[in-house]
């Protein structure tokens, strides 16, 4: 019980929880978008992942800044500099699962749930180590 109590008061935990929310909030938009546009339409991964990469950075971009870092972020001197690096950010996420996706799917020809996958998992870690040391520092 004291263990629960530390981390409901402990800020690093308190923003991975949000983060996590946010976080799966936006993957799900990219997923959901990616799995329609290729999967139910048929469009090429690329423009899947672009059209799922556009709407999920607007979910993320939301939460973060208002929500997950919004302490931080209120003291932030120069907001521009801030988004900018959010979306660079983005940006190299965005990169790693295009990575992933050409793996996946052009290299390894596998389900495309795998890829999902990564696009879950593994690529939000960076992204949370970037977030908190260097966009809203």
């Amino acid at each position: 019980m004291k263990l629960l109590r530390e981390l409901a008061t402990n800020r690093l935990f308190q923003q991975l929880v949000s983060f996590s929310i946010v976080g799966v909030g936006a993957t799900l938009t990219h997923a959901v978008i990616f799995n329609l546009v290729f999967q139910q339409l048929q469009f090429h991964h690329f423009i899947a992942n672009i059209l799922g990469f556009c709407l999920a950075f607007l979910v993320s971009y939301l939460g973060q800044f208002h929500w997950t870092f919004k302490e931080q972020a209120i003291q932030l001197t120069d907001k521009r500099s801030a988004f900018v690096k959010f979306f660079k950010t983005a940006l190299l996420g965005f990169a790693v699962n295009l990575f992933w996706s050409f793996i996946i799917l052009e290299f390894l020809q596998l389900h495309h749930y795998y890829y999902l996958a990564l696009l879950t998992f593994v690529t939000p870690i960076l992204i949370f180590v970037l977030n908190k040391f260097w966009v809203f520092k």
